[in-house]
């Protein structure tokens, strides 16, 4: 059997003041791929509402929610927590060579 790609998919959480958010993303061969967030309103209970969701893919980036005047705390964050990751794909990519 030949190995043609290695394909890793992680899954996270992050919390700011404006939200809280889960991650899923998959690095292949080295690169980031996709990250899906799904964005939460802030609460200060376990019921969590959800907001909607921003994707990025292949370095487009997709926000699937309904407007309103919260969605740029969101987007901001949401770039925040990309940067993070591609950072981190970077970092471990030149670490293998």
């Amino acid at each position: 059997m030949k190995v043609t790609s290695t394909i890793i998919t992680k899954v996270a959480e992050a919390t700011s003041e404006n939200g809280s958010y889960n991650l899923e993303y998959s690095i292949m061969d080295g690169v980031l791929e996709r990250v899906q967030t799904t964005v939460f309103k802030p609460s200060t209970t376990e019921q969590r509402i959800a907001v909607g969701s921003i994707y990025y893919d292949r370095g487009s980036v997709t926000i699937n929610m309904p407007f309103n005047p919260d969605m740029a705390k969101y987007v901001a964050d949401a770039t925040t927590q990309i940067e993070s990751i591609l950072s981190e794909v970077a970092t471990i990519a030149a670490e293998a060579e």
